[in-house]
């Protein structure tokens, strides 16, 4: 019977011994497993931290790419619009060159040239109340437009407002502009 408990008792202890012992492999198996799998992703995090970087950055340029592309089609649109609209006066097609030059002006809101164009197909057409409200945005945007003060001292006078068109040729004549110079000089005004 002592050779059964000694056997049983050594069956028991080298059970009991095995059983911690693959355990503790298993465990430390897992452990180095666990440490090759986080410097794996600490690596993975930094390289996608480094593309993220790159990726904003070119999202950046593309970006202000974008943005220079639709300035200059603006422009190029806005300079279309206004040589057509010039084609258009030029040819006496009002309506068509009153079209072109608020396109310009939609598109350039600060073109105090379509503005004066605009103010000319107006005076043409002899609608001066517009063609004033033209030429003072035209002055408004380029307050030394010679050429828009000419203009509006013109639909002045053809509206006969004598004293408005006097003043406003007086100016065209400080900013030198000859039309203005001469129409004073003929009148025996000075400027």
């Amino acid at each position: 019977m002592k050779f059964y408990v000694f056997v049983i008792f050594i069956f028991i202890y080298g059970c009991s011994s095995s059983v911690p012992n693959e355990h503790a492999l298993q465990i430390e198996s897992l452990k180095s497993e666990l440490i090759k799998t986080k410097a794996l992703a600490e690596i993975a995090i930094e390289q996608i931290s480094k593309l993220e970087k790159k990726l904003s950055k070119k999202i950046t340029i593309t970006d202000s790419l974008i943005v220079e592309h639709k300035k200059e089609t603006l422009l190029l649109r806005a300079s279309d619009a206004f040589q057509k609209g010039n084609y258009a006066l030029v040819t006496k097609k009002y309506k068509n060159a009153i079209k072109y030059y608020k396109k310009t002006i939609e598109l350039r809101p600060n073109d105090a040239h379509a503005y004066n164009n605009l103010g000319n197909v107006y005076k043409e057409l002899k609608n001066y109340s517009m063609a004033i409200v033209a030429y003072q945005n035209a002055i408004m945007l380029k307050q030394d437009y010679a050429s828009a003060y000419y203009n509006l001292g013109i639909v002045y006078q053809k509206s006969n407002n004598f004293d408005i068109a006097l003043e406003s040729y007086r100016k065209a004549a400080r900013l030198a502009h000859g039309g203005g110079q001469k129409w004073l000089k003929d009148g025996g005004y000075y400027w």
